[in-house]
């Protein structure tokens, strides 16, 4: 008898490929049409310009001016891995950005720095939004990816087209701690956003308004986005000592305190976040305390209602015993009697309640 575990010479066994030798693809749900920018300065001069084709990239940036190869959307493959090609960006990094995974990374290579990371954003529904976002730093450019249209380095390009706090007389890394700190700004902006939405939902538990809608569902949803949130944001601040180490002198002396700035800013950001998520817990401890105290109120005006009855039981009780020699039997009035009676005790327990405040 064969041995279970022994190959099949007639047919072939199937294998699993190595994630190296996969065809690199995009895997994410965001279809952009791929653009680059090439903006080009110094301290005298701007320009911008639209580049259609991704071969030797390279070659269009000018030495002696600083470049920055602004790319937006990343689902053409064939123009993405063209453009990593040209900076010598390895294959498992370009792979990792083209991703559906928060992948978070700091390479350091001999002529450039790749570095990889999630940006945020709140939709219209609210909802946090992931964004793709990779640097290349160069000697004396920077090339910047990002997955969707959001103008998130809206403000850096009018920074260097103004040339404000003299921007353009700075090097190619200052310009990198720049765009890292307007994803930075959109982390904060957001956190604050969120704390401001956390907030409404609470005022709305508080006031017990009837259109608060899927209370739990809202907190579930947020706690996700913490731990997703947070995620990237931590394994950011861990990557980035590879950063700081600047193995290949693309950082300058000068401009490294600008950088432990940066770690000081996303330090900051975590607290911000861990603010947020006790918030969150707050919202939790609100709606249950809100659904016992609905509860406590629902089993108060029954106890009440039971208590105002129990007399009136008691004494259709008595008047319901057949003995053959009762009083009441014989009176004309004795019905009428008997509902005065049972009104003056309801009226009577009605206003004992009000009166302790109990109802």
């Amino acid at each position: 008898m064969a041995n279970k575990n022994s190959i099949n010479l007639h047919g072939h066994r199937k294998m699993k490929h190595s994630p190296m030798l996969e065809k690199i693809s995009y895997l994410g749900d965001i279809k952009v049409e791929t653009s680059i920018e090439l903006i080009q300065y110094d301290e005298d001069k701007f320009v911008s310009k639209t580049i259609s084709s991704a071969e030797n990239i390279k070659s269009q940036i000018d030495s002696g001016k600083k470049n920055w190869i602004k790319v937006v959307g990343i689902s053409d493959v064939e123009k993405i891995y063209k453009i990593c090609q040209s900076f010598d960006i390895q294959r498992f990094d370009v792979k990792d950005m083209l991703s559906a995974n928060r992948v978070t990374k700091a390479i350091t290579y001999r002529n450039s720095t790749f570095i990889l990371l999630s940006g945020y954003s709140l939709n219209d529904k609210n909802e946090p939004h992931f964004n793709q976002i990779a640097f290349i730093l160069g000697k004396n450019f920077v090339v910047s990816f990002q997955e969707t249209t959001a103008p998130i380095f809206e403000n850096v390009h009018k920074a260097i087209k103004e040339n404000y706090v003299h921007l353009r007389e700075k090097s190619a890394d200052y310009l990198l701690y720049v765009l890292l700190n307007d994803v930075h700004s959109s982390y904060s902006e957001m956190i604050v956003r969120l704390m401001d939405i956390v907030g409404e939902r609470e005022d709305e538990l508080i006031n017990n308004q009837r259109n608060a809608k899927n209370p739990m569902r809202f907190i579930q949803q947020y706690k996700k986005e913490y731990f997703l949130i947070k995620r990237s944001i931590m394994a950011l601040r861990e990557e980035f000592v590879n950063l700081l180490h600047n193995t290949n002198g693309l950082i300058d002396k000068d401009n490294v305190l600008y950088f432990n700035d940066f770690d000081d800013k996303l330090r900051t950001s975590l607290d911000d976040l861990e603010m947020f998520y006790h918030a969150v817990v707050s919202l939790t401890d609100l709606y249950f305390n809100n659904n016992n105290m609905q509860m406590n109120n629902i089993i108060k005006k029954l106890t009440i209602v039971s208590t105002i009855f129990m007399p009136l039981t008691f004494m259709v009780g008595v008047w319901g015993m057949n003995f053959k020699f009762m009083p009441e039997l014989s009176w004309r009035n004795g019905y009428l009697f008997a509902w005065g009676i049972l009104t003056l005790m309801v009226i009577g327990s009605w206003l004992f309640f009000k009166f302790k405040k109990w109802y």
